[in-house]
């Protein structure tokens, strides 16, 4: 009789053992889940914000570029097409420093620096197209210096040198930072 009490407290010592393995394992894949779930939403949502920097600032590249064979004469002959397009550039480039502010707290503060200066070219663009479609044949000055229309026009092409290659340089940060999320498994 000794023997079945012994039997039968071991089967519910390793009954009991069972249970509470079995319910520490729920727990932990429970809270892995959740972690996952976390990490998930995490990466998702940090996605959907570089995806919209992204959209935003390349457009203002693209309308910045487009500027370049406008100065080189493209529209010389149509100078509404040259004002509509200032206009365009004015709001690609008011959308990108929109989106950059305000998600400034929730991005890698490298990348943001670099869009940050990537803003800052494209102004550069913007002013020196906005002097050169308003011409009125007197000296521009912008940023302690004086340009006129020729010479605004280099500085341009130059500026757009710049912007392409530091846009370039941003895709593959983004890139790169993205790659380097963990979703926690």
């Amino acid at each position: 009789m000794e023997s079945s009490i012994i039997n039968t407290l071991i089967g519910s010592g390793i009954t009991l053992i069972s249970i509470l393995a079995t319910f520490t394992t729920l727990r932990l894949g429970v809270r892995n889940e959740r972690g996952t779930h976390i990490s998930k939403q995490r990466f998702n949502k940090e996605f959907e914000i570089y995806q919209e920097l992204s959209e935003k600032n390349l457009t203002a590249v693209y309308d910045a570029g487009e500027v370049v064979p406008i100065v080189r004469g493209l529209y010389d002959d149509e100078p509404e097409m040259i004002k509509k397009h200032l206009e365009k550039l004015c709001e690609s480039m008011n959308d990108a420093e929109f989106s950059n502010k305000k998600y400034a707290p929730f991005i890698n503060k490298e990348i943001f620096k670099n869009y940050k200066n990537l803003e800052n070219l494209i102004k550069d663009i913007f002013m020196m197209f906005k002097f050169w479609v308003y011409d009125n044949g007197c000296k521009f000055n912008y940023k302690g210096q004086s340009y006129t229309k020729k010479e605004c026009k280099q500085y341009i092409e130059n500026k757009q040198k710049e912007i392409s290659v530091l846009s370039d340089k941003i895709l593959d940060d983004v890139r790169e930072y993205l790659q380097h999320l963990d979703i926690v498994k």
